[in-house]
């Protein structure tokens, strides 16, 4: 493995002179000397070690990204949003020189702790609620961003127009001629993500004097779910004919759900779903859903904490603008 000292020996000069080069601390080093040493990093195919840099420049060079999960050590990778989402904030994460290091979480006054042991430079946190924040907040003055976080808090955050995207999908069904329209999603009670896309669905029905409350199916975001979610929504009277549902991966089980029983989408039953995942397009018939930009908050999230660990330290709240994507799962509801 090639070393400072055996560019240092190639060039005649120093070690220091060597370091201070590579880690552009050349100001007083000739330009020749400069080139010198530059031309035999490469030449020698030198390789800075990273256990050696973190140390010089005193930060560990590693970003967590914490991601609450029902237990520990469930990265909730069975979830398509969170898998895309982590994906692409480990791609900005190396773009930076930094690296990951992903943990499954329950406990936040716990996270915090930990925190000070693991000794990151920064944190990103996915799927925290507003208490959570607070107790993180007190607990730790490590760099950190939240994403989907509804919080009054002075932090930085990226999130999404939860509530406009829902709203969007509830007007989209009831402009196509639905009345009975329901809204499946989990049971949330405490602000967030969830809660936020309720509000959206409740405001569209009040515009036209409707009720939310009774619309509520519960079923939580995976295929799985999607079975006893389809037996719900059948079950009622009066018969809905058309859901809005929080999560893209849910909606494409209430589509095989539907079928197993003889219901069609659209003909019989019209969907939105949430998140705009690839699979929404490949699917038949294709879903009607509402995008949100996965790729651009993970790359938000990591320029939001890059800027804290540059000395910028003012929070910043972004919020992105959803769109409403209109393909196959919506059609006006069968004359009864």
């Amino acid at each position: 493995m090639v070393t400072i000292a055996d560019i240092a020996r190639v060039c005649g000069v120093s070690k220091m002179t060597v370091s201070n080069v590579l880690n552009g601390r050349d100001g007083r080093v000739s330009a020749a000397t400069r080139t010198r040493v530059l031309e035999a990093a490469a030449e020698l195919n030198y390789q800075p070690s990273a256990a050696a840099r973190s140390l010089s420049v005193a930060r560990s060079e590693i970003i967590s990204l914490v991601y609450y999960a029902a237990a520990e050590g469930d990265l909730g990778l069975s979830n398509p949003h969170d898998a895309m989402l982590l994906g692409e904030i480990e791609r900005h994460v190396s773009a930076a020189g930094k690296h990951l290091m992903i943990h499954a979480a329950t406990d936040a006054a716990d996270t915090a702790r930990r925190l000070r042991s693991w000794n990151v430079d920064g944190a990103v946190f996915l799927g925290v609620l507003a208490d959570e924040v607070e107790q993180l907040r007190r607990h730790q003055d490590v760099p950190m961003v939240f994403i989907d976080a509804y919080t009054d808090a002075e932090i930085s955050t990226i999130g999404i127009d939860d509530a406009g995207g829902s709203y969007a999908a509830t007007r989209h069904l009831l402009d196509m001629g639905h009345r009975e329209i329901a809204f499946v999603g989990p049971g949330a009670t405490s602000a967030g993500v969830i809660n936020a896309r309720f509000t959206g669905f409740a405001r569209a029905l009040a515009e036209h004097d409707m009720s939310a409350d009774p619309q509520r199916v519960v079923a939580n975001l995976t295929f799985a779910d999607a079975d006893a979610a389809a037996e719900d929504l059948l079950s009622r009277s009066p018969r809905f004919t058309g859901a809005v549902v929080t999560a893209d991966i849910l909606a494409i089980g209430l589509i095989k759900a539907f079928a197993r029983r003889g219901i069609r989408v659209p003909e019989d039953f019209s969907l939105v779903g949430f998140d705009d995942l690839p699979i929404a397009d490949m699917v038949t018939p294709s879903l009607t859903t509402v995008r949100q930009d996965i790729a651009e908050k993970a790359r938000a999230a990591v320029e939001l904490l890059m800027d804290q660990l540059d000395g910028r330290r003012e929070p910043r709240r972004i919020t992105l603008d959803p769109v409403l994507v209109q393909r196959e799962t919506v059609a006006p509801p069968l004359t009864r």
